[in-house]
């Protein structure tokens, strides 16, 4: 085997190196080693500030259209005031009026769930064994006690609101304050650019990026609503146990792309078939299917056309990952914050000069 220059010496034999770390070298791999540790130990201690901060500047920067649009015919702080008062009522007859209900209904999910199971298991056909080969009861229990553990009872997810007043108060004085100052803010850091060109990139393409997000994310606010309302008037309208918690569930799941519908509608489709009909259960599989499609061939395409492409592994892991974290707040702000991060790497390559000037050169010149 030929050996390198460097391995071989006045002897024909192979040369040591060595190699020598500087003190200078020691000093500042024990110095990132050390900040590295308190960096994650001011992240532990701190995160639930940086939660509250993070929700703040998603909360800011989605209702700032609202807050602009309002600014138009009144002060800007007035409309500022105006939309948390809006966003506080809407919030608190949510809260306080629907908690009791869900501690029913739960309660009433509960006492219908393992029947139904029990009698899907208990088919002699095909479905009746694939419902067995699922497990459909142990599944099902599992999943009862994570919705009562998360819900709990009205009176004490009450009290636990009660509880956390101040801490939504501190969140909207912050939002307040970005609301007002949020833009000058932005402004003053991408001033410290020096270069005027890249000034101009950066602010158009954070403010192309924020407007993309927006709009997927309301996208896929209006499609969870949407879908959840539907599945929960069904449920009301068959006379199935907790509606409202069957809405919930379905709801949550449609935010997913491409299988959420699918996903939402398997609880409504367990207890319809379990305690009505198979007929009823697989009409309503159908519609589902039919929505899936369409949600996944058209709508998806005119929503990644005028906001940004976000695939369902994006909002599943997000999802995951910030549910076992910091549960179902850190979920949703969390997906807020990957759409813009996608909404972001989209619109960089639009705004590099070469891209810029692709259009103008491609564009004949007027004779």
């Amino acid at each position: 085997m030929p050996s390198s220059p460097w391995m071989r010496a006045a002897g024909g034999g192979r040369r040591a190196r060595t190699v020598r770390i500087s003190t200078r070298t020691i000093v500042a791999l024990v110095g990132a080693f050390l900040a590295i540790i308190v960096l994650r130990n001011a992240f532990g201690a701190g995160q639930r500030v940086l939660g509250w901060a993070a929700a703040s500047t998603a909360t800011a920067a989605f209702v700032a259209p609202l807050v602009s649009w309002l600014g138009r015919w009144i002060p800007r702080i007035a409309a500022v005031l105006l939309t948390f008062v809006v966003i506080a009522v809407a919030a608190s007859a949510l809260i306080f009026g629907v908690f009791d209900d869900l501690d029913r209904e739960v309660q009433s999910l509960q006492r219908a769930a393992p029947d139904a199971t029990e009698r899907l298991e208990e088919r002699d056909d095909e479905l009746g064994g694939a419902m067995r080969d699922l497990q459909l009861s142990e599944r099902v229990e599992v999943f009862l006690e994570e919705v009562d553990d998360r819900i709990g009872s009205g009176s004490d997810a009450l009290a636990q609101n009660a509880l956390t007043v101040p801490v939504y108060f501190v969140n909207a004085i912050l939002t307040i304050f970005l609301l007002i100052y949020g833009p000058g803010i932005v402004r003053g850091g991408i001033s410290l650019i020096d270069d005027e060109d890249r000034q101009g990139r950066v602010a158009a393409v954070l403010e192309e990026a924020m407007v993309r997000a927006r709009r997927t994310m309301a996208a896929i606010l209006a499609q969870g609503v949407l879908f959840g309302s539907v599945v929960g008037a069904l449920a009301w309208l068959l006379d199935l146990p907790a509606p409202i918690v069957l809405g919930l569930v379905a709801g949550l799941a449609a935010t997913i792309p491409d299988f959420g519908i699918l996903l939402g509608i398997l609880p409504l489709l367990a207890l319809t078939a379990g305690l009505e009909n198979g007929r009823t259960a697989v009409a309503m599989l159908a519609g589902a299917m039919l929505l899936q499609a369409a949600e996944a061939l058209f709508l998806r395409n005119r929503i990644d056309r005028w906001g940004v492409e976000v695939g369902p592994t994006v909002v599943w892991v997000v999802v995951l990952l910030g549910y076992t974290l910091h549960g179902i707040g850190m979920a949703v702000f969390g997906v807020a914050y990957a759409v813009f991060a996608l909404a972001v790497i989209d619109t960089v390559p639009q705004g590099r000069p070469e891209a810029a000037a692709a259009p103008a050169a491609s564009t004949p010149a007027p004779s």
